[in-house]
C-alpha cells in the first residue's frame, strides 16, 4: 500500500496552514497529504474526498518531489492577449490625439470609440474588459481635465518681482492687502459628500437663480478681513468698495494687490485711483488670477456655507457672514496659504 513520504514538522505545520487557509483545491491537497501521514489508505483518503487513486497518486508524487510548494497550481501559458505591443503603441498614440483627427465627429475617445478605432486601423477586436485593462496598464484613468490659460503673460517674472519688492520694502505705515471679488447664487455648487450606496442625494434647484457678488480684502501681515456685498461686479461696484474701505480704515496708506478684471483695469476706475492719496494698486500677472491667495478663501466658504444646500439670498449672506465671525485672522491666513 502506497503512502506519502515522511514529513519534517515544519512541512507538517504549513500543510494544516494550506488547509485553513488556500483555496478549496490546495486545501483538499493538503489535507490528502496529511491523511496519508496520519495513516489512511488510499481507497480511504478517495472515499473521504470523493476523488480518484490517479489524483491521489499524482500528488503523492509531487508533494514527494517539491514538498508543499508542488500543491499549487502550475502556471500555465494560457492564449496569447490580443492586446499586442502593436496595439499598445497604437492605442498610445491615438491618445495622443482627438477623435477629430481621425475623421469622428467626436472630440472624446471612449472604449467604444477606440474598439472600433483598434478594428479599422488594426483588423484587431478587443472587448469593453480587456480594452479597459489595456488602458489601465498603460496608466491610463478616466478622469475630469481643468482649464489651463491659453497663454502666459509674458512679463509675469517682472511683475511678481516687483510685488516681492513691494512687500518687503514697504513703509511701516502701508499696508498691504490682497483683493478679489467672488459671485454666490441661490443654485448651490455641488460637491462631493457622504451618501448611501445606491441612493444619489438630490438637491432642489431654485424656482429663480438670484445672485449677489461679495468685494473681499485680505491683510497680508496680520489676516485683518474687510468685505461688501454688490448686486453686480463692475467698475461702479469696484470703486464704491473702495470708497467703503478707505471710510473704514482712514489711516495708514493701503496697497492693493488684485488681479486684472476688466473693472480693476477699466478708465473709470483707473481715474478716480489716480484722486487718491492713500490708496494704490498693483496688478497680478494676466492669465493668472489663481496667484491670488484669496482665491483659497474663496472656495472654503463656498465648500461650507454654499455647496449642495438651496438658500434664499438673505440665508446665505447671513451664512457667509457667520463664516468670517467663526474664523479669525490667523486661520484666514492659513486658508490663504500665507501662515504655516
Amino acid at each position: 500500500m502506497r503512502y506519502v513520504r515522511a514529513i519534517k514538522e515544519e512541512e507538517r505545520q504549513e500543510l494544516e496552514r494550506m488547509t485553513r487557509q488556500e483555496a478549496g483545491r490546495v486545501a483538499i491537497r493538503a489535507n490528502l497529504i496529511l491523511l496519508s501521514w496520519q495513516g489512511y489508505t488510499i481507497p480511504e483518503i478517495t472515499s473521504i474526498h470523493r476523488t480518484t487513486n490517479i489524483a491521489v497518486y499524482k500528488w503523492f508524487n509531487r508533494f514527494d518531489e517539491q514538498g508543499s510548494a508542488g500543491l499549487y497550481d502550475s502556471q500555465r501559458p494560457g492564449r496569447p492577449s490580443k492586446a499586442s505591443q502593436e496595439v499598445k503603441t497604437s492605442l498610445e498614440n491615438a491618445l495622443k490625439k482627438s477623435p477629430a483627427d481621425y475623421g469622428e465627429n467626436c472630440t472624446i475617445w471612449t472604449v467604444a470609440l477606440l474598439q472600433t478605432y483598434l478594428k479599422n486601423e488594426l483588423s484587431v477586436k478587443l472587448s469593453k474588459t480587456t480594452l479597459r485593462e489595456t488602458l489601465h496598464s498603460l496608466d491610463f484613468r478616466w478622469r475630469r481635465p481643468r482649464w489651463s490659460a491659453v497663454c502666459e503673460d509674458p512679463l509675469k517674472t517682472q511683475i511678481m518681482q516687483k510685488i516681492a519688492r513691494t512687500i518687503f520694502t514697504k513703509a511701516p505705515n502701508t499696508k498691504i492687502w490682497l483683493q478679489d471679488e467672488t459671485k454666490f447664487r441661490t443654485l448651490p455648487p455641488l460637491r462631493q459628500m457622504w451618501m448611501k450606496k445606491g441612493h444619489q442625494v438630490r438637491v432642489p434647484t431654485p424656482k429663480a437663480n438670484e445672485r449677489f457678488y461679495s468685494y473681499g480684502a485680505l491683510n497680508f501681515d496680520d489676516g485683518d478681513w474687510f468685505d461688501a456685498f454688490f448686486d453686480k461686479a463692475n467698475s461702479d461696484a469696484t470703486i464704491a468698495f473702495l470708497k467703503a474701505f478707505l471710510k473704514a480704515y482712514p489711516q495708514d496708506f493701503h496697497i492693493f494687490i488684485w488681479d486684472q478684471a476688466r473693472y480693476h483695469t477699466s478708465k473709470k476706475v483707473m481715474q478716480w485711483l489716480r484722486t487718491q492719496e492713500r490708496l494704490s494698486v498693483l496688478f497680478l500677472p494676466k492669465y493668472a488670477a489663481e496667484l491670488n491667495p484669496v482665491e483659497s478663501i474663496w472656495r472654503m466658504v463656498k465648500q461650507r456655507v454654499a455647496a449642495n444646500l438651496t438658500r434664499v439670498v438673505e440665508a446665505l449672506k447671513e451664512s457667509y457672514q457667520t463664516f468670517f465671525k467663526e474664523n479669525d485672522a490667523e486661520a484666514l491666513l492659513q486658508t490663504a496659504g500665507l501662515a504655516l
